[in-house]
């Protein structure tokens, strides 16, 4: 077939702008960034308004959410390289960046203790010294609620040997632990916050685990040292859109509950009372740094509890270098 010079012009002129076209549209296409998260839980209000409000999408982000309920996977899934971003527990990162793993912790929007302090009416348990003999729901050994509930014995005094008397018994979840102590399963717990079950009086709320262990960073951004140096962009706006979400939530009760209100099946009375624990507890975050204290909290609670040798310099577990980058964008946050 044979074109005139016009035709073949103009086909190389549509060629042209095609291959822009193309060109433009993939420069534009948003990052994808896989973010692995605890079971569904009013925690993660932040996460929903970040994807819900458009924070994620402002930052040119594709965020995709997986739940795991165990916190002892979610780390492994980070070494593998399954996923990008955790939001587990910062004693399971540790203790994998002692053994080698190139992981570190850069900050988090829940770095307050979420949990409370459940017990079984008339187990016998006035407080965390009873716990010796009874049986207290956990995870797995190892995990973020068994390190918790022995941060607590420690700090009360309970000796090692006191300890050993406890029997453990593994029940995946927070629901499925709490749900242990309203059946009589077990006689103690540590779990998330419900106002139902607190207003039911099934099980009795004991403490809430944030005001005992102040230094106790519970559910941290966790990633590779990969993701900080060859993706440092996309952690910086993932980072950003997480900060701005959180204080979204902060000044926007309302809206914020409406998002709540689509993601979990709770009365009003309850997503309230959620908010007031949540915002007032010290749970969320919305300058998202660690403070040195409670990094080295967190290691020395590891050395303690047999799941870390020794204290690591702290360049070794934690970079907040990406979330100081954002505050100096966005400022801090005062309430």
């Amino acid at each position: 077939m044979k074109y005139t010079l016009g035709w073949a012009r103009s086909l190389a002129l549509s060629a042209t702008l095609a291959a822009g076209f193309m060109g433009a549209t993939a420069a534009n296409a948003a990052d994808t960034v896989r973010l692995t998260l605890p079971a569904k839980m009013f925690l993660n209000l932040v996460e929903f308004v970040a994807q819900d409000k458009g924070f994620y999408t402002d930052q040119d982000l594709d965020v995709e959410f997986t739940h795991i309920a165990d916190s002892s996977v979610p780390i492994r899934t980070l070494i593998a390289g399954s996923t990008d971003i955790i939001e587990a527990g910062m004693s399971e990162t540790l203790v994998a960046a002692a053994k080698g793993a190139k992981v570190k912790t850069v900050g988090g929007v829940h770095n307050g203790l979420h949990y409370a302090f459940w017990v079984r009416p008339g187990a016998g348990v006035e407080s965390i010294k009873d716990l010796p003999g009874k049986n207290v729901a956990i995870s797995s050994p190892g995990s973020l609620p068994h390190v918790v509930t022995l941060a607590l014995l420690h700090k009360a005094g309970v000796t090692d040997e006191q300890i050993d008397t406890i029997n453990w018994v593994s029940f995946k979840g927070s629901s499925a632990r709490l749900n242990a102590v309203i059946s009589g399963s077990v006689d103690a717990t540590v779990a998330s916050f419900s106002p139902e079950v607190e207003r039911s009086g099934k099980a009795e709320l004991l403490s809430i685990v944030g005001k005992d262990l102040p230094d106790y960073v519970m559910i941290p951004w966790d990633t590779s040292d990969d993701m900080i140096e060859n993706r440092r962009d996309v952690l910086k706006r993932f980072i950003k859109a997480e900060l701005l979400a959180a204080r979204f939530v902060f000044d926007n009760k309302d809206e914020a509950l409406a998002v709540a209100k689509q993601h979990f099946d709770y009365s009003d009375e309850d997503l309230d009372a959620f908010y007031k624990f949540y915002t007032e507890g010290g749970i969320w975050d919305p300058n998202g740094l660690i403070s040195d204290n409670a990094a080295e909290y967190m290691q020395q609670l590891n050395v303690d509890t047999g799941l870390q040798a020794e204290v690591l310099p702290a360049d070794r577990v934690v970079d907040q270098s990406v979330t100081q980058e954002v505050l100096e964008d966005i400022g801090r946050y005062e309430r």
